[in-house]
């Protein structure tokens, strides 16, 4: 996949799961005892195919999004090379390059 198309991708993604955030906070302001609508299964469904579509072996998609909240907790150390130098990781752009060059 080339760089264009995964950003693309993941940009529209990443609004995915803000209109949902955006659909929770609206119940809730009709309801407050409203638990939480989720579109899990999709999610799982879009990740696993990006992931088979880049060829990411070490799960760097996931990561980048869960734990560094779509690259917003990002430190320069979050990702380091064999040698410990910090590889960024804050954009999208940042994380395909980084997904390239892991499987080179």
């Amino acid at each position: 996949m080339d760089k264009k198309t995964f950003i693309k991708l993941m940009q529209e993604f990443i609004q995915l799961r803000k209109d949902e955030g955006d659909v929770n906070t609206a119940v809730r302001n009709f309801d407050p005892d409203f638990g939480y609508f989720s579109l899990g299964r999709y999610e799982s469904l879009f990740l696993d195919a990006i992931r088979a579509a880049m060829d990411d072996k070490h799960d760097e998609i996931s990561y980048w999004c869960y734990d560094l909240n779509f690259g917003r907790d990002a430190k320069k150390d979050s990702v380091t090379d064999k040698n410990g130098k910090g590889i960024p990781i804050k954009t999208l752009s940042n994380l395909y390059d980084l997904i390239k060059n892991y499987n080179n």
